[in-house]
């Protein structure tokens, strides 16, 4: 590196409040020299230490994603590598989910975005929750409660929230489409009593024995739309003027700046998602 000579002059830096902060440190493979780089193409770039303890500090902001996704796959391969979210230290694998994740929203805002992985619905307003409404695959929460007689099933929804809650406090709700106000109103107004009977959106849910262990939705179209009923109660709590389709807050909207187009499609969406 053609300033490792001088490298040692510069102490290492604070990670700054704002923006997300990404550290490389020194390595003997090639791509450790391609994401320095592509660090040093923006302004931020710092350089410290000397010799193998050499390390570089860059930070985007959240209207950068583009810059800070060339520098996710320049270093890819790397193993000695850090992130901080707004100053606040954050898994690596967490960082490039969730900046992937709002990336792809900002380029293509959908009422559905945070909900929908393209293949399971989930009602908690970020995909990460690991809570699927819909499917086989991650819905144990559908069983937190219990079985009265008659075939109802009443929800454990003080469980459903802490076990929500344990998976998305683990650094995803620094996402700056993470809604805790949200998230809070949706556990108020999910059903605590489902009965398949009266409302045969729900079924009762078996294991093997034939044994009823929770209650779930009939299918995915059907999950689907008990979150869009779900997430309308919420935007009439909140105010439909003052919040997304979704019920979930608007976003700032110099983050969709740099995505949008002059077509009035893309105009009447962003419209919905920004204040």
């Amino acid at each position: 590196m053609g300033d490792e000579k001088n490298a040692g002059a510069v102490s290492e830096p604070a990670v700054p409040s704002r923006g997300i902060t990404v550290e490389l440190s020194y390595a003997t493979v090639p791509a450790f020299e391609q994401a320095v780089e592509v660090a040093r193409k923006h302004a931020t770039f710092r350089q410290f230490g000397e010799g193998k303890g050499v390390k570089v500090l860059v930070t985007y902001q959240l209207e950068e994603l583009d810059a800070l996704q060339e520098l996710k796959e320049a270093s890819w391969d790397l193993r000695q590598k850090r992130a901080w979210l707004h100053g606040n230290e954050i898994e690596w694998h967490q960082m490039a989910q969730l900046t992937h994740c709002f990336r792809e929203l900002l380029g293509r805002p959908r009422r559905e975005h945070c909900f929908f992985d393209g293949n399971f619905w989930s009602g908690f307003g970020c995909r990460y929750a690991i809570a699927n409404l819909s499917d086989r695959i991650n819905n144990d929460w559908l069983g937190f409660g219990r079985l009265e007689s008659g075939g109802v099933w009443v929800f454990d929804k003080p469980r459903i929230a802490a076990y929500v809650k344990k998976n998305l406090y683990t650094g995803f709700q620094r996402c700056p489409a993470f809604d805790e106000e949200y998230l809070e109103l949706f556990f108020e107004v999910f059903p605590e009593r489902v009965d398949p009977v009266e409302d045969d959106r729900w079924q009762l849910l078996h294991n093997r024995q034939g044994e009823v262990i929770g209650a779930g939705p009939t299918g995915a179209d059907t999950a689907k739309k008990i979150i869009y009923e779900l997430q309308d109660k919420i935007r009439e709590r909140r105010g439909p003027d003052k919040v997304q389709e979704n019920g979930k807050r608007k976003l700032p909207g110099q983050f969709f700046r740099a995505y949008q187009t002059p077509t009035k499609k893309k105009k009447g969406l962003l419209a919905r998602l920004v204040g």
